[in-house]
């Protein structure tokens, strides 16, 4: 079993996501984590092996616009994915 070692620190972006398993629902808490590892830096998922890529630089007019847009694109992937579709190791924190 691979176990990320990393240090992770937990997002206030957490939520929780119906997941469909064998053709039920069940719910799981899930939340938006800070990873940083060798090769990479940025959020991800405390459940899956999900990671943020973000598409390119955040539009915006000043820096606090391009915040907000890079948090709302990263807030709604991190919302939207599925965690059956990004398996792999659960990530626990340093």
């Amino acid at each position: 079993e691979t176990v990320f070692c990393c240090a992770i620190r937990q997002y206030d972006a957490g939520t929780r996501q119906a997941v469909r398993q064998h053709g039920t629902q069940r719910h799981m808490s899930r939340k938006l984590v800070w990873i940083e590892q060798p090769r990479f830096q940025g959020f991800g998922c405390s459940e899956c092996a999900w990671i943020f890529n973000s598409p390119g630089s955040p539009a915006g007019k000043s820096f606090d616009e391009m915040m907000r847009n890079f948090e709302f694109q990263r807030d709604k992937e991190f919302a939207l994915h599925v965690c059956a579709d990004h398996p792999g190791t659960k990530r626990v924190s340093a």
